[in-house]
């Protein structure tokens, strides 16, 4: 399965401002001092060298994700990111001409994960359809709701593609296309939905919206059974485990917890998604650090990959 990543940032779009452009400019600046910037292979060079986040941001759209399985085209969540898919989907997939389709899965309805959809171009284009499913029984009516004139100047009945709006029931393996999947309720306020998505020899783990409160066997038992196995875990860390703890009910995790979780249902791959609008590039990556160092001193030894998720990540599971 090909996964790429349109939106990572979780509650709201959070644009790079123009003071950490500048600061990520003088950093790479420094580093420079003595190199032939005149030579391209030597800045190309250069640039390879660098740390991510001195010439890179993890992004600040809200989340949206694609899975590609052959043809079929499987889209996690409607946020701002979906803008960016929706222009790919039309410049370079066919979309522009209709007679294409795509399917949704929808975590949840809080704004930052359907806000993308009335700038999704491709649902204006005669005769694409695209097909929702999610265990929510008005699905219909919340997309509708957030274009309604008091909200957005253009309602759903103007877009010209066809929609389908499928319930799929929860805890419960669902067909969709040629992919397996299991949607399981969360603990987010107002009710989310994490998806396990199999394709017959890999599995991905969508589990964003999510807060565990306690983290003994019995109450983590099904999130370890969830997650189990699983070739990639696509996990809340919103906060850091202080923060986390400062703020129940709010519905979100944190990086020590994913790894926690990837090391008992021994998980090959984990990956940080839904950024807090305030934590910074180094913030993000030190998470992660402190994720890898939980693993690697831990008494279980388990080694497992930890990534951070940012916007135009791509690759294959």
């Amino acid at each position: 399965m090909y996964i790429k990543f349109w939106g990572t940032r979780g509650s709201l779009p959070t644009p790079i401002s123009y003071q950490t452009v500048r600061q990520k400019i003088r950093h790479a600046l420094e580093g420079a001092a003595g190199l032939d910037l005149s030579n391209e292979n030597v800045v190309n060079r250069y640039l390879d060298r660098l740390p991510f986040i001195a010439k890179g941001t993890a992004g600040g759209n809200t989340p949206c994700l694609e899975i590609r399985s052959g043809n079929q085209i499987l889209i996690i969540d409607a946020g701002s990111g979906l803008r960016l898919l929706g222009d790919d989907l039309l410049l370079n997939r066919g979309f522009m001409k209709g007679h294409q389709q795509a399917d949704f899965l929808v975590t949840h309805t809080h704004w930052d994960h359907i806000q993308g959809f009335p700038f999704f171009r491709p649902a204006f284009i005669p005769n694409n359809k695209f097909t929702f499913n999610s265990p929510f029984d008005d699905l219909a009516e919340r997309f509708a709701q957030q274009q309604e004139g008091l909200f957005f100047p253009v309602s759903i009945s103007y877009m010209s593609a066809t929609f389908e709006f499928r319930h799929i029931n929860a805890h419960e393996w669902t067909q969709i296309g040629n992919l397996r999947v299991y949607p399981m309720r969360l603990s987010h306020p107002g009710v989310a939905y994490g998806y396990r998505i199999e394709d017959g020899q890999k599995s991905i783990i969508c589990a964003t919206d999510s807060e565990y409160k306690r983290v003994d066997p019995t109450s983590t038992e099904r999130f370890v059974e969830f997650f189990k196995g699983a070739d990639l875990l696509i996990f809340d860390s919103q906060y850091s485990l202080s923060e986390a703890l400062d703020k129940p009910d709010w519905g979100h995790s944190n990086a020590l917890m994913g790894a926690e979780f990837a090391r008992r249902a021994r998980v090959k791959s984990l990956m940080l998604y839904h950024h807090d609008p305030s934590s910074s590039d180094e913030k993000i990556w030190e998470a992660r650090e402190q994720a890898e160092n939980y693993l690697i001193h831990h008494p279980d030894h388990y080694t497992c990959e930890v990534n951070v998720a940012y916007d135009g990540l791509e690759f294959e599971v």
